[in-house]
């Protein structure tokens, strides 16, 4: 995770999202929750201070290493971790010691292309994949990955910048999300154009899950300046994608254009022999002594990398934290936690189909211009609801909602805000299809 991205309060709330998998989140209240995390981005390290004595030395005998444990599996192993007391003038902890793999894998040790789990099925992104990691001439740029979510794209970007690493230094790659190129943005204020030459002056530009400009469409023509600095300048650019990029209807017509020139692959969902062999791998790498029914039962069950290595850290915790064999009862609750928190990818697409489900319309009619008066309840509950949920600007909404002013957005949002204070009904009905949405099953 780029430490460039985030202050104090908003690394310090990803991180507990990250811990949220494992911990209970009593335990997280007790040891985390006091913590203040704040990050120098001149020397790569993490400090943390200590509300007062009594909390540091309990913290030290009681949660350090499990913390440290975490801070290398968000963070990576190059990061180094300083503790102090509340006043600032205690005594720091050494940090934590600057291993080779830091060095060798920046963008993370566990993403290599030997490590990326895949069968004949995936073997063409993946030999293309290295190809372009080695440098020399540029031939395909921008170079595309797409697949589903848990498919291993963002893997497979990682394992590429590492590979690029090699030759490079740091300041020669660019390796962000949408979120954290919106961040550098945001961070700029006016000087903007220093971020973008920033970024453009780079060799390399990695940019992870581009479908996340829904949110962001004001990002798009930053994009697009970004993309012919590099193209122009015979650099690589490579992007992941949860769609095609045909698919991508809130693309416009330049950014489109100009990612159809280059080479996209697809990454397929991982099949059955490839899940056996992610969960038999890391069965025995974290001795978690799970027999080849319970392997088995996962790779079955669980059909993405992410929802595996979900229940696995889960698995991995438990054993950790009791010391005790996986009984089979033990086994079935860790699934059971794991499928429950299982949720469909919240997006506008999911809100549009519960509410047409819901209203008895169409999502293109929702989408449209008619003024009749279901449609317009229906259409105004679905931009609130992306308002709600997904945070978006009114900008995007409006892209979103068939290419409709920002100032009608507005509106829009604000009446039905409106309707919900004066009609007790709207509010229950509003929360009813909130629920809906992050719910699984069909729409």
């Amino acid at each position: 995770m780029p430490m460039t991205a985030s202050g104090g309060g908003v690394l310090k709330n990803d991180f507990r999202q990250h811990l949220s998998r494992t911990c209970p989140e009593q335990d997280l209240r007790r040891w985390f929750d006091p913590l203040d995390l704040s990050v120098s981005e001149s020397d790569q390290s993490l400090c943390v201070r200590f509300p007062h004595a009594y909390f540091a030395a309990w913290f030290e005998t009681s949660a350090k290493e499990l913390f440290e444990k975490e801070i290398r599996r968000f963070f990576g192993p190059s990061l180094a971790v300083r503790y102090v007391g509340s006043d600032g003038n205690g005594p720091a902890r050494p940090p934590l010691p600057a291993l080779a793999a830091a060095r060798e894998f920046p963008f993370g040790h566990r993403f290599t292309f030997d490590t990326f789990l895949a069968n004949e099925k995936n073997h063409f992104p993946l030999a293309l994949s290295r190809e372009v990691a080695q440098g020399g001439e540029v031939r395909y740029n921008p170079f595309l990955i797409c697949g589903p979510p848990g498919s291993g794209k963002t893997h497979l970007l990682r394992a590429m910048a590492n590979a690029v690493s090699r030759s490079k230094s740091g300041n020669d790659i660019f390796f962000g999300s949408i979120a954290d190129i919106q961040n550098r943005f945001a961070d700029a204020g006016p000087h903007r154009h220093e971020t973008r030459s920033a970024i453009a002056a780079s060799a390399w530009l990695f940019i992870d899950e581009l479908t996340d400009l829904r949110r962001t469409p004001e990002l798009e023509q930053e994009l697009v300046f970004l993309f012919n600095a590099f193209h122009d300048a015979g650099k690589q650019m490579v992007f992941t994608s949860r769609e095609r990029v045909s698919g991508c209807g809130f693309f416009g017509a330049s950014l489109k254009s100009r990612l159809e020139w280059g080479l996209m692959v697809h990454l397929k969902a991982p099949d059955l022999d490839v899940r056996l062999a992610c969960v038999e791998q890391a069965s025995r790498d974290k001795r978690l002594g799970m027999t080849r029914d319970q392997i088995a039962t996962l790779a079955s069950r669980f059909e993405g990398f992410r929802q595996l290595e979900g229940v696995l850290l889960r698995i991995e915790a438990y054993r950790r934290h009791t010391g005790l064999d996986l009984t089979e009862a033990e086994f079935s609750r860790h699934i059971r936690l794991t499928e429950d928190q299982a949720a469909p990818e919240l997006s506008p697409e999911r809100i549009l189909a519960v509410c047409a489900e819901h209203f008895g319309l169409a999502v293109a009619d929702i989408l449209g211009q008619s003024r009749r008066k279901e449609l317009v309840f229906a259409r105004q509950a679905a931009m609130t609801l992306c308002r709600t949920l997904l945070g978006m600007s009114y900008p995007a909404l409006g892209k979103a909602f068939g290419g409709k002013d920002h100032s009608t957005v507005l509106y829009s949002i604000r009446k039905f805000q409106k309707i919900q204070e004066d009609d007790r009904e709207t509010k229950l009905l509003f929360r009813q299809l909130a629920k809906k949405c992050r719910q699984g099953g069909p729409a």
